[in-house]
Protein backbone atom coordinates (compact mmCIF):
# COMPACT_ATOMS: atom_id res chain seq x y z
CA UNK A 1 0.00 0.00 0.00
CA UNK A 2 1.31 3.63 -0.99
CA UNK A 3 0.52 6.62 1.37
CA UNK A 4 1.70 10.39 0.58
CA UNK A 5 1.68 12.81 3.03
CA UNK A 6 1.61 16.67 2.80
CA UNK A 7 2.17 18.84 6.14
CA UNK A 8 1.26 22.20 5.47
CA UNK A 9 4.84 24.28 6.55
CA UNK A 10 6.95 21.09 6.14
CA UNK A 11 8.38 20.23 2.53
CA UNK A 12 7.83 16.01 3.48
CA UNK A 13 6.58 13.40 1.35
CA UNK A 14 6.80 10.09 2.66
CA UNK A 15 5.80 6.52 1.40
CA UNK A 16 4.07 3.68 3.05
CA UNK A 17 5.33 0.13 1.85
CA UNK A 18 3.91 -3.10 3.49
CA UNK A 19 6.93 -3.24 5.52
CA UNK A 20 8.00 -0.11 7.23
CA UNK A 21 7.99 3.32 6.55
CA UNK A 22 10.29 4.25 4.01
CA UNK A 23 10.97 7.83 5.88
CA UNK A 24 10.96 9.08 9.84
CA UNK A 25 10.50 12.32 11.50
CA UNK A 26 13.65 14.19 11.73
CA UNK A 27 15.29 15.72 14.60
CA UNK A 28 14.48 19.04 12.94
CA UNK A 29 10.66 17.86 12.30
CA UNK A 30 10.49 17.07 16.09
CA UNK A 31 7.26 18.11 17.66
CA UNK A 32 7.42 21.83 18.83
CA UNK A 33 5.58 20.71 21.86
CA UNK A 34 8.67 18.58 23.23
CA UNK A 35 11.00 20.37 25.31
CA UNK A 36 14.04 18.93 27.42
CA UNK A 37 13.79 18.39 31.41
CA UNK A 38 16.32 17.70 33.90
CA UNK A 39 15.36 16.12 36.92
CA UNK A 40 16.63 13.87 39.90
CA UNK A 41 14.44 11.61 41.17
CA UNK A 42 17.09 10.01 43.45
CA UNK A 43 19.67 8.16 40.91
CA UNK A 44 21.17 11.59 39.90
CA UNK A 45 20.51 14.06 36.99
CA UNK A 46 18.38 12.84 33.83
CA UNK A 47 16.82 14.73 30.89
CA UNK A 48 13.96 13.76 28.84
CA UNK A 49 11.73 15.49 26.18
CA UNK A 50 8.27 16.52 27.78
CA UNK A 51 5.03 17.79 26.41
CA UNK A 52 4.55 21.91 27.38
CA UNK A 53 1.29 23.00 26.11
CA UNK A 54 1.46 25.60 23.23
CA UNK A 55 1.28 29.24 24.44
CA UNK A 56 -2.01 30.71 23.34
CA UNK A 57 -1.26 33.13 20.92
CA UNK A 58 0.64 30.16 18.62
CA UNK A 59 -2.50 28.12 18.67
CA UNK A 60 -4.50 30.97 17.33
CA UNK A 61 -1.19 31.77 14.57
CA UNK A 62 -0.12 34.45 15.84
CA UNK A 63 -3.52 35.75 15.62
CA UNK A 64 -4.96 35.25 19.61
CA UNK A 65 -8.49 36.88 20.07
CA UNK A 66 -7.24 37.55 23.78
CA UNK A 67 -4.06 37.22 25.64
CA UNK A 68 -4.97 34.91 28.46
CA UNK A 69 -6.78 31.05 28.44
CA UNK A 70 -10.37 30.77 28.54
CA UNK A 71 -11.05 28.42 31.87
CA UNK A 72 -13.77 26.00 30.60
CA UNK A 73 -16.90 25.63 32.47
CA UNK A 74 -16.47 21.93 33.04
CA UNK A 75 -13.94 21.23 35.80
CA UNK A 76 -14.00 17.35 35.04
CA UNK A 77 -10.97 15.68 35.58
CA UNK A 78 -9.22 12.35 35.18
CA UNK A 79 -8.35 10.54 38.83
CA UNK A 80 -5.67 7.59 39.27
CA UNK A 81 -5.60 6.01 42.92
CA UNK A 82 -2.66 3.87 43.50
CA UNK A 83 -2.26 0.77 45.82
CA UNK A 84 0.71 0.78 47.08
CA UNK A 85 0.51 -2.08 49.72
CA UNK A 86 0.62 -5.49 49.70
CA UNK A 87 -3.37 -6.19 50.19
CA UNK A 88 -6.42 -6.25 47.83
CA UNK A 89 -8.73 -2.59 48.77
CA UNK A 90 -11.69 -1.57 47.40
CA UNK A 91 -12.38 1.39 45.71
CA UNK A 92 -15.64 3.41 46.21
CA UNK A 93 -17.32 6.75 45.76
CA UNK A 94 -19.06 8.62 48.25
CA UNK A 95 -21.92 10.57 46.97
CA UNK A 96 -22.12 12.43 49.72
CA UNK A 97 -20.07 12.55 53.28
CA UNK A 98 -21.79 9.78 55.58
CA UNK A 99 -23.71 8.38 52.60
CA UNK A 100 -23.32 4.85 51.35
CA UNK A 101 -20.67 4.03 49.68
CA UNK A 102 -20.51 3.09 45.44
CA UNK A 103 -18.30 0.28 45.34
CA UNK A 104 -16.51 0.51 41.90
CA UNK A 105 -13.90 -2.20 41.86
CA UNK A 106 -11.09 -3.93 44.17
CA UNK A 107 -7.30 -2.88 43.25
CA UNK A 108 -5.11 -5.68 43.21
CA UNK A 109 -1.59 -5.25 45.54
CA UNK A 110 0.61 -2.64 43.98
CA UNK A 111 -1.70 -2.08 41.09
CA UNK A 112 -3.69 1.24 40.08
CA UNK A 113 -7.32 2.00 39.18
CA UNK A 114 -9.22 5.37 37.76
CA UNK A 115 -12.36 7.41 36.73
CA UNK A 116 -13.46 10.70 35.28
CA UNK A 117 -14.68 12.60 37.86
CA UNK A 118 -14.64 16.54 39.82
CA UNK A 119 -13.05 18.31 42.29
CA UNK A 120 -15.41 18.09 46.27
CA UNK A 121 -15.99 14.45 44.87
CA UNK A 122 -14.96 11.66 47.66
CA UNK A 123 -13.71 8.24 47.35
CA UNK A 124 -12.87 6.18 49.61
CA UNK A 125 -10.90 2.94 49.91
CA UNK A 126 -11.35 0.25 52.56
CA UNK A 127 -10.54 -3.34 53.46
CA UNK A 128 -12.79 -5.87 51.12
CA UNK A 129 -12.99 -8.23 53.31
CA UNK A 130 -13.90 -6.19 56.74
CA UNK A 131 -15.19 -2.65 54.99
CA UNK A 132 -12.76 -0.81 57.47
CA UNK A 133 -12.01 2.67 56.39
CA UNK A 134 -8.14 2.46 55.12
CA UNK A 135 -8.14 5.92 53.09
CA UNK A 136 -10.56 8.66 52.31
CA UNK A 137 -9.98 11.09 49.21
CA UNK A 138 -10.91 14.67 48.22
CA UNK A 139 -10.48 15.13 44.70
CA UNK A 140 -8.50 18.56 44.13
CA UNK A 141 -8.79 20.83 41.01
CA UNK A 142 -6.65 20.08 38.11
CA UNK A 143 -3.91 19.08 37.60
CA UNK A 144 -4.04 16.93 40.88
CA UNK A 145 -4.99 14.35 39.33
CA UNK A 146 -3.06 11.37 41.24
CA UNK A 147 -4.01 9.51 44.74
CA UNK A 148 -2.40 6.84 46.55
CA UNK A 149 -2.87 4.85 49.51
CA UNK A 150 1.05 4.20 51.09
CA UNK A 151 0.27 2.68 54.74
CA UNK A 152 3.68 2.61 55.24
CA UNK A 153 5.33 6.21 54.85
CA UNK A 154 6.49 8.10 57.80
CA UNK A 155 6.18 11.20 56.71
CA UNK A 156 9.75 13.10 57.33
CA UNK A 157 11.14 9.92 58.77
CA UNK A 158 13.10 7.71 55.91
CA UNK A 159 14.24 5.15 58.49
CA UNK A 160 11.32 4.59 60.02
CA UNK A 161 9.46 4.35 56.29
CA UNK A 162 12.16 1.66 55.71
CA UNK A 163 11.54 -0.16 59.28
CA UNK A 164 8.04 -0.52 57.79
CA UNK A 165 9.06 -1.81 54.85
CA UNK A 166 11.37 -4.13 55.62
CA UNK A 167 8.89 -5.52 58.17
CA UNK A 168 5.78 -5.68 56.09
CA UNK A 169 7.35 -6.08 52.16
CA UNK A 170 9.29 -8.84 50.94
CA UNK A 171 11.80 -7.96 48.61
CA UNK A 172 10.18 -8.39 45.08
CA UNK A 173 7.40 -6.19 46.86
CA UNK A 174 9.86 -4.02 47.65
CA UNK A 175 10.66 -3.25 44.64
CA UNK A 176 7.55 -3.07 43.08
CA UNK A 177 7.14 0.11 46.13
CA UNK A 178 9.84 1.87 45.13
CA UNK A 179 8.92 1.81 41.60
CA UNK A 180 5.49 3.69 42.37
CA UNK A 181 7.56 5.99 44.47
CA UNK A 182 9.94 6.83 41.59
CA UNK A 183 6.93 7.88 39.84
CA UNK A 184 5.56 10.03 42.35
CA UNK A 185 8.47 11.70 42.47
CA UNK A 186 8.59 11.90 39.10
CA UNK A 187 5.01 13.33 38.99
CA UNK A 188 6.37 16.04 41.56
CA UNK A 189 8.74 17.54 38.89
CA UNK A 190 6.70 16.74 35.63
CA UNK A 191 3.89 18.55 37.15
CA UNK A 192 5.80 21.81 38.38
CA UNK A 193 7.54 21.78 34.62
CA UNK A 194 4.53 20.79 32.57
CA UNK A 195 1.62 22.32 34.54
CA UNK A 196 -0.24 18.38 33.87
CA UNK A 197 -0.16 15.33 35.77
CA UNK A 198 1.96 12.38 35.01
CA UNK A 199 -0.68 9.70 34.05
CA UNK A 200 1.40 7.08 32.86
CA UNK A 201 4.07 5.35 35.04
CA UNK A 202 7.74 6.52 34.79
CA UNK A 203 8.92 6.42 32.30
CA UNK A 204 6.84 5.84 29.78
CA UNK A 205 8.25 5.56 26.43
CA UNK A 206 7.05 8.08 23.70
CA UNK A 207 4.66 6.66 21.04
CA UNK A 208 6.04 4.45 18.49
CA UNK A 209 2.91 5.79 16.24
CA UNK A 210 3.23 8.96 14.21
CA UNK A 211 1.08 11.78 15.77
CA UNK A 212 -0.23 14.40 13.67
CA UNK A 213 1.13 18.18 15.07
CA UNK A 214 -1.43 20.42 15.79
CA UNK A 215 0.00 24.01 16.28
CA UNK A 216 -2.59 26.25 15.52
CA UNK A 217 -6.41 26.38 14.92
CA UNK A 218 -7.41 25.68 11.39
CA UNK A 219 -4.05 24.13 10.72
CA UNK A 220 -4.17 21.46 7.58
CA UNK A 221 -2.56 18.26 6.66
CA UNK A 222 -3.20 16.50 3.30
CA UNK A 223 -2.56 12.21 3.14
CA UNK A 224 -3.34 10.86 -0.34
CA UNK A 225 -4.22 7.00 -0.20
CA UNK A 226 -4.96 4.55 -2.74
CA UNK A 227 -7.28 3.15 -0.88
CA UNK A 228 -10.27 5.08 -2.68
CA UNK A 229 -14.14 5.04 -2.25
CA UNK A 230 -16.19 2.25 -3.08
CA UNK A 231 -18.75 4.05 -5.49
CA UNK A 232 -20.68 1.09 -6.56
CA UNK A 233 -21.78 -2.19 -3.99
CA UNK A 234 -20.14 -5.25 -5.18
CA UNK A 235 -22.38 -8.63 -5.25
CA UNK A 236 -23.04 -10.42 -1.66
CA UNK A 237 -20.96 -13.53 -3.70
CA UNK A 238 -17.76 -10.55 -3.49
CA UNK A 239 -18.52 -9.51 -0.04
CA UNK A 240 -18.15 -12.47 2.55
CA UNK A 241 -15.74 -12.80 5.23
CA UNK A 242 -11.95 -12.72 4.35
CA UNK A 243 -10.71 -16.26 4.49
CA UNK A 244 -7.22 -14.79 6.82
CA UNK A 245 -6.26 -11.57 8.00
CA UNK A 246 -2.22 -12.54 7.51
CA UNK A 247 -0.50 -12.22 4.62
CA UNK A 248 -2.64 -9.07 2.59
CA UNK A 249 -0.20 -6.62 2.57
CA UNK A 250 -0.33 -5.00 -1.36
CA UNK A 251 2.89 -5.02 -2.68
CA UNK A 252 4.00 -1.76 -5.14
CA UNK A 253 1.93 -2.64 -8.36
CA UNK A 254 -0.79 -4.09 -7.56
CA UNK A 255 -4.51 -2.94 -7.60
CA UNK A 256 -6.60 -2.59 -4.44
CA UNK A 257 -9.07 -5.24 -3.85
CA UNK A 258 -12.66 -4.60 -5.55
CA UNK A 259 -11.64 -2.05 -7.66
CA UNK A 260 -14.22 -1.68 -10.55
CA UNK A 261 -16.33 -0.52 -7.88
CA UNK A 262 -14.79 2.01 -7.09
CA UNK A 263 -14.26 5.99 -8.28
CA UNK A 264 -13.24 5.31 -11.38
CA UNK A 265 -10.01 7.46 -12.77
CA UNK A 266 -8.98 7.66 -9.71
CA UNK A 267 -5.95 5.56 -8.81
CA UNK A 268 -5.29 7.65 -5.15
CA UNK A 269 -7.88 10.11 -3.17
CA UNK A 270 -7.12 12.82 -0.69
CA UNK A 271 -7.96 13.20 2.62
CA UNK A 272 -7.80 16.57 4.73
CA UNK A 273 -7.16 16.90 8.06
CA UNK A 274 -8.29 20.34 9.64
CA UNK A 275 -7.48 21.06 13.29
CA UNK A 276 -9.91 21.97 15.47
CA UNK A 277 -8.47 21.94 18.83
CA UNK A 278 -4.60 22.19 19.76
CA UNK A 279 -5.19 20.52 23.48
CA UNK A 280 -6.53 18.33 23.15
CA UNK A 281 -4.97 17.51 19.49
CA UNK A 282 -8.44 16.97 17.09
CA UNK A 283 -8.83 16.33 13.53
CA UNK A 284 -11.92 17.06 11.54
CA UNK A 285 -11.49 15.02 7.78
CA UNK A 286 -14.41 15.60 5.76
CA UNK A 287 -16.00 12.73 3.08
CA UNK A 288 -13.75 9.84 4.66
CA UNK A 289 -16.91 7.44 3.93
CA UNK A 290 -18.36 7.24 0.80
CA UNK A 291 -22.05 7.08 0.60
CA UNK A 292 -21.83 3.35 -0.44
CA UNK A 293 -19.46 2.66 2.27
CA UNK A 294 -22.05 4.26 4.73
CA UNK A 295 -24.62 1.95 3.09
CA UNK A 296 -22.61 -0.86 3.54
CA UNK A 297 -21.88 -0.53 6.93
CA UNK A 298 -25.54 0.52 7.96
CA UNK A 299 -26.69 -2.77 6.28
CA UNK A 300 -24.08 -4.78 8.31
CA UNK A 301 -25.69 -3.25 11.39
CA UNK A 302 -29.29 -4.79 10.20
CA UNK A 303 -27.61 -8.44 10.66
CA UNK A 304 -25.78 -7.97 13.49
CA UNK A 305 -27.22 -7.51 17.31
CA UNK A 306 -27.26 -4.69 19.19
CA UNK A 307 -26.55 -4.65 22.61
CA UNK A 308 -26.43 -1.91 25.58
CA UNK A 309 -23.52 0.09 25.27
CA UNK A 310 -21.01 -0.94 27.94
CA UNK A 311 -18.19 1.33 29.73
CA UNK A 312 -14.45 0.08 29.22
CA UNK A 313 -13.06 -2.94 27.37
CA UNK A 314 -11.70 -5.79 29.49
CA UNK A 315 -8.36 -7.02 28.56
CA UNK A 316 -6.82 -3.77 27.95
CA UNK A 317 -6.48 -1.79 31.27
CA UNK A 318 -9.87 -1.82 32.50
CA UNK A 319 -11.67 -4.01 35.34
CA UNK A 320 -14.54 -5.81 34.84
CA UNK A 321 -16.32 -3.53 37.26
CA UNK A 322 -15.29 -0.57 34.77
CA UNK A 323 -17.19 -2.67 32.49
CA UNK A 324 -20.22 -2.15 33.51
CA UNK A 325 -23.46 -1.10 32.06
CA UNK A 326 -23.69 2.34 33.51
CA UNK A 327 -26.16 5.36 33.23
CA UNK A 328 -23.33 7.19 31.93
CA UNK A 329 -23.42 5.63 28.73
CA UNK A 330 -27.00 5.21 27.76
CA UNK A 331 -26.53 3.96 23.34
CA UNK A 332 -26.40 0.41 21.83
CA UNK A 333 -23.41 -0.74 20.00
CA UNK A 334 -22.13 -4.21 17.99
CA UNK A 335 -18.44 -5.01 16.77
CA UNK A 336 -17.70 -5.73 13.36
CA UNK A 337 -14.11 -7.30 12.70
CA UNK A 338 -11.88 -5.84 9.77
CA UNK A 339 -12.40 -9.42 8.13
CA UNK A 340 -15.87 -9.06 7.85
CA UNK A 341 -16.08 -8.09 4.08
CA UNK A 342 -13.79 -6.24 1.93
CA UNK A 343 -15.20 -2.63 2.22
CA UNK A 344 -14.39 -2.98 6.19
CA UNK A 345 -10.91 -3.93 5.37
CA UNK A 346 -10.69 -1.27 2.98
CA UNK A 347 -11.28 1.17 5.53
CA UNK A 348 -9.07 -0.31 8.04
CA UNK A 349 -6.50 0.33 5.21
CA UNK A 350 -7.79 3.95 4.66
CA UNK A 351 -7.83 4.99 8.54
CA UNK A 352 -3.75 3.67 8.86
CA UNK A 353 -3.30 5.63 5.84
CA UNK A 354 -4.56 8.80 7.43
CA UNK A 355 -2.85 7.99 10.74
CA UNK A 356 0.23 7.18 8.94
CA UNK A 357 0.26 3.40 10.03
CA UNK A 358 1.49 0.71 8.81
CA UNK A 359 -1.87 -1.70 7.50
CA UNK A 360 -0.05 -4.67 8.87
CA UNK A 361 -0.40 -3.54 12.44
CA UNK A 362 -3.93 -3.31 12.42
CA UNK A 363 -4.52 -6.75 11.98
CA UNK A 364 -2.72 -10.00 12.96
CA UNK A 365 0.61 -10.88 11.88
CA UNK A 366 2.89 -13.51 10.60
CA UNK A 367 6.89 -13.73 12.03
CA UNK A 368 7.69 -12.20 8.27
CA UNK A 369 5.21 -8.74 9.22
CA UNK A 370 6.85 -6.21 10.87
CA UNK A 371 8.80 -8.65 13.34
CA UNK A 372 10.36 -4.83 15.03
CA UNK A 373 7.19 -5.03 17.34
CA UNK A 374 6.60 -6.79 20.42
CA UNK A 375 3.49 -8.40 19.05
CA UNK A 376 2.21 -9.98 16.07
CA UNK A 377 -1.81 -9.29 17.08
CA UNK A 378 -3.72 -6.35 15.53
CA UNK A 379 -3.06 -2.99 17.56
CA UNK A 380 -6.62 -1.95 16.25
CA UNK A 381 -9.59 -3.47 18.04
CA UNK A 382 -12.55 -4.37 15.95
CA UNK A 383 -14.88 -1.33 14.47
CA UNK A 384 -17.24 -0.84 17.49
CA UNK A 385 -20.60 0.22 15.87
CA UNK A 386 -22.94 2.61 17.70
CA UNK A 387 -26.53 3.82 17.77
CA UNK A 388 -28.14 6.74 19.78
CA UNK A 389 -31.81 7.10 20.15
CA UNK A 390 -33.41 10.12 21.19
CA UNK A 391 -32.36 10.98 24.66
CA UNK A 392 -29.25 8.79 24.62
CA UNK A 393 -25.99 9.67 25.73
CA UNK A 394 -22.31 8.86 26.57
CA UNK A 395 -21.16 11.82 29.55
CA UNK A 396 -17.73 12.92 29.60
CA UNK A 397 -14.85 10.24 29.85
CA UNK A 398 -11.43 9.32 28.94
CA UNK A 399 -10.43 6.41 26.33
CA UNK A 400 -7.49 5.36 28.22
CA UNK A 401 -6.91 3.45 31.19
CA UNK A 402 -4.41 2.63 33.84
CA UNK A 403 -1.62 0.40 33.51
CA UNK A 404 -0.46 -1.84 36.03
CA UNK A 405 3.40 -1.81 37.18
CA UNK A 406 3.86 -5.59 36.40
CA UNK A 407 2.17 -4.97 32.50
CA UNK A 408 3.74 -3.41 29.89
CA UNK A 409 1.78 -0.11 30.00
CA UNK A 410 -0.21 -0.36 26.68
CA UNK A 411 -2.97 2.23 26.69
CA UNK A 412 -5.07 3.57 23.52
CA UNK A 413 -3.38 5.75 21.27
CA UNK A 414 -5.83 7.44 19.10
CA UNK A 415 -9.58 7.36 18.92
CA UNK A 416 -10.88 7.71 14.96
CA UNK A 417 -14.59 8.30 14.76
CA UNK A 418 -16.47 7.93 11.52
CA UNK A 419 -20.36 9.12 11.09
CA UNK A 420 -22.74 7.63 9.41
CA UNK A 421 -25.97 9.43 9.16
CA UNK A 422 -26.85 13.17 9.44
CA UNK A 423 -30.53 13.16 8.16
CA UNK A 424 -33.24 14.97 10.52
CA UNK A 425 -30.35 14.51 13.25
CA UNK A 426 -30.62 17.43 15.58
CA UNK A 427 -27.41 17.43 18.64
CA UNK A 428 -26.30 14.34 19.05
CA UNK A 429 -22.37 16.26 18.41
CA UNK A 430 -19.03 14.97 19.76
CA UNK A 431 -17.65 17.10 22.61
CA UNK A 432 -14.91 18.06 24.24
CA UNK A 433 -15.59 20.57 26.89
CA UNK A 434 -12.02 20.92 27.83
CA UNK A 435 -10.34 22.25 24.93
CA UNK A 436 -7.92 24.86 25.37
CA UNK A 437 -8.84 28.21 23.48
CA UNK A 438 -9.39 32.07 23.92
CA UNK A 439 -12.70 32.77 22.74
CA UNK A 440 -15.45 30.86 24.85
CA UNK A 441 -15.75 28.92 28.09
CA UNK A 442 -18.32 26.10 26.24
CA UNK A 443 -17.07 23.07 24.96
CA UNK A 444 -16.04 22.42 20.97
CA UNK A 445 -18.53 21.09 19.13
CA UNK A 446 -18.04 18.86 16.29
CA UNK A 447 -21.53 18.12 14.27
CA UNK A 448 -21.89 14.98 13.11
CA UNK A 449 -21.89 14.83 9.25
CA UNK A 450 -22.55 11.81 6.90
CA UNK A 451 -19.33 10.23 5.70
CA UNK A 452 -17.34 12.80 8.04
CA UNK A 453 -14.31 11.37 10.38
CA UNK A 454 -12.81 12.66 13.56
CA UNK A 455 -9.22 11.89 14.56
CA UNK A 456 -8.17 13.01 18.50
CA UNK A 457 -5.15 11.33 20.36
CA UNK A 458 -5.59 9.64 24.15
CA UNK A 459 -1.48 10.29 24.67
CA UNK A 460 0.95 13.17 24.41
CA UNK A 461 3.96 13.38 22.22
CA UNK A 462 5.60 12.47 25.64
CA UNK A 463 3.97 9.23 26.16
CA UNK A 464 2.01 10.75 28.62
CA UNK A 465 -1.69 10.21 28.71
CA UNK A 466 -3.65 13.67 27.78
CA UNK A 467 -6.24 14.58 30.50
CA UNK A 468 -7.76 17.09 28.23
CA UNK A 469 -9.08 14.03 26.24
CA UNK A 470 -11.82 13.94 27.83
CA UNK A 471 -15.19 13.98 25.44
CA UNK A 472 -18.70 12.64 25.22
CA UNK A 473 -21.53 12.28 22.87
CA UNK A 474 -24.53 14.44 23.26
CA UNK A 475 -27.86 13.20 23.78
CA UNK A 476 -29.78 13.29 20.18
CA UNK A 477 -33.04 15.87 20.38
CA UNK A 478 -34.15 14.72 17.05
CA UNK A 479 -33.36 12.01 15.29
CA UNK A 480 -30.99 9.07 15.56
CA UNK A 481 -27.22 8.41 15.52
CA UNK A 482 -25.05 5.89 14.17
CA UNK A 483 -21.45 6.09 14.01
CA UNK A 484 -18.14 3.86 14.06
CA UNK A 485 -15.78 3.95 16.68
CA UNK A 486 -12.10 2.56 15.70
CA UNK A 487 -9.40 2.68 18.93
CA UNK A 488 -5.70 1.94 18.23
CA UNK A 489 -3.24 0.86 21.01
CA UNK A 490 0.52 1.81 21.65
CA UNK A 491 2.16 -1.21 23.35
CA UNK A 492 5.72 -0.92 23.29
CA UNK A 493 6.86 -0.50 26.92
CA UNK A 494 9.19 -1.68 29.34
Amino acid sequence: MMMKVLALGLSLLCRLAASDLACSVTEEQRDPALKEMTYDIGYGEQTTLVYVEPDMDSMYNGNAPAKHKVVPKFNGLSVKFINMSNKHVRLSWEPRPGGTPNPMNKIAPFEASGTASFPTHSFIMTDPDTDKLLQRFAIQEYPENIYAYDPYIVEGDEKATEKNLNKHLSKKEKEFYRKWRDSLAFNEIYRNFTGRSYLANYLRDPPRHFLWSGEYFGQTHWVETSETHFVMTPPKSALGQLKTSKKRSLKEGETVALEEYRAPGQATMNMTLKVLSVAPRVFEIPNFLSQTEVDHILDLAGGVQLSRSSVGDVGHGYSKAENKKTDTRTSFNAWVQRGKSPIVDAIYRRAADLMRIDEALLRNRDSSERPDWPTKGSLAEHLQLVHYDPGQEYTAHHDFGFSDLSDLQGARFATLLLYLNDEGLVGGETTFPRWVNAETFDKLKVKPEEGKAVLFYSQLPDGNLDDFSQHSAEKPRAGEKWLINLWTWDPKYH
